[in-house]
């Protein structure tokens, strides 16, 4: 397949890169973004399959499963009102989220209290629902005050998230595939933004051809560019999808400096070989 040909010569191949002075740079951008489009296709596939059992309907009511069964919260212009006895404190370890360093409650709802730091600190929670507002700590010494005020009339418990769970498990398909293209189009784009870097990475290849004393334009250091990147896109692509944080700035634009250093030869040193137009 001349692609995967392709995607061998741009690793190593003076002589493919000897010739692409005679391609026109649309072939040039066509490769990568063939090459941009299937990376962001393995991107999508393999995020996506991670995120789908999250919104599936067994998974959302492991999640409601969690809200205690007695507890109805309301909020009724802007005034948020329970059916139990206040305060009333979830414990952390009950939802599992229990840290060495984490608050012994992870929700007091007292709806009958003003808020103040000293009330909040003695509540040990990492959320506080009051009357009108939500409270949620940011850290040992500071807090996020949410005003409920304005919020829409609402009425929630169990029963009412569990059939939330039905309805939208009853779209996992079409959410998975409106994922699935969103993270596509934003894998696709991440990588078209590149091209905009590659301008600047071209003018050094261009430093690199003075220094080696081959005669090629500017137009033809940027088509050099984009093959070039095919290893250093690649690796990008692992490191993200495996967590990994690059070595230092710029490890991929050096990458790809290497790779165009190695494959860059005067005329006089490659031995022509006609290579098919990518």
């Amino acid at each position: 397949m001349k692609f995967l040909d392709n995607v061998k010569n741009s690793l190593y191949n003076p002589d493919f890169y000897g010739e692409l002075k005679h391609q026109t740079v649309g072939s040039s951008v066509k490769y990568f973004y063939f090459l941009a489009f299937i990376l962001s296709f393995i991107v999508a596939f393999v995020v996506g399959n991670m995120l789908s059992p999250l919104y599936s309907t067994e998974s959302l009511k492991r999640v409601a499963s969690y809200y205690p069964a007695e507890l109805t919260l309301s909020i009724k212009s802007g005034v948020i009102s329970t059916n139990v006895s206040e305060p009333y404190i979830i414990k952390s370890k009950t939802l599992g989220i229990e840290t060495e360093r984490g608050h012994l409650n992870a929700v007091v709802i007292d709806t009958r209290n003003s808020f103040t730091r000293e009330l909040f600190e003695q509540y040990d929670t990492n959320v506080w629902v009051g009357k009108d507002f939500v409270v949620t700590a940011k850290d040992s010494s500071r807090f996020e005050l949410t005003d409920m005020s304005q919020v829409h009339d609402l009425t929630l418990n169990q029963e009412k998230l569990f059939s939330w769970a039905d309805i939208i498990g009853g779209y996992h398909l079409a959410i998975s595939l409106s994922l699935f293209a969103l993270l596509l189009i934003a894998f696709l784009s991440y990588l078209s933004a590149h091209l905009i870097l590659f301008f600047i990475t071209s003018l050094l290849v261009l430093g690199i051809v003075k220094l080696k004393k081959i005669e090629l334009s500017y137009k033809n250091c940027y088509q050099i560019v984009l093959h070039a990147a095919t290893v250093p896109l690649i690796l990008e692509t692992v490191f993200i999808l495996s967590g990994v944080v690059s070595p230092f700035p710029f490890f991929f634009s050096l990458i790809l400096l290497i790779i165009v250093f190695v494959n860059l030869k005067p005329a006089r040193e490659l031995m022509i070989n006609p290579v098919s137009k990518a």
